[in-house]
């Protein structure tokens, strides 16, 4: 915890957002995306990412998440495996998570269970789509 190894974590710029799930799109089914991608409408279903993966302030998932890093502004209902989670204000995640580093800014909401360091899945490319 205090004077471990810091991973460096850069933050993401609109330009790096490849995919984008617009406000007022609805998805249903499972997503297997491989580059950073932001959802400001709605998904139904397990979404597997090798890229960062932003839940914006309309977004909402329901369903299981398993990224390397994730921020959400929106709504979460499913558990998240993820080296990384940022819970930003106005944020809701129900759900259990694996993470490394979970960061919960004030007036974010959270009710799960949490793991941390270690318990999450080292590839996120060797996941399962049958999970």
């Amino acid at each position: 915890m205090f004077g471990g190894k810091k991973e460096s974590f850069k933050p993401v710029e609109p330009s790096d957002v490849n995919t984008l799930i617009g406000e007022g799109c609805e998805f249903e089914g499972n997503l297997n995306l491989s580059t950073a991608t932001r959802i400001d409408g709605k998904v139904k279903g397990n979404i597997k990412s090798e890229g960062m993966l932003i839940i914006g302030e309309t977004g909402s998932v329901e369903g299981d998440i398993r990224c390397s890093e994730i921020l959400i502004h929106g709504v979460v209902n499913g558990n998240i495996d993820a080296r990384r989670i940022e819970l930003k204000r106005g944020a809701t995640l129900n759900g259990d998570v694996r993470v490394d580093v979970f960061v919960i800014e004030e007036g974010a909401v959270y009710n799960g269970h949490c793991s941390m360091g270690g318990a999450h899945l080292t590839e996120v490319s060797s996941i399962s789509s049958e999970d």
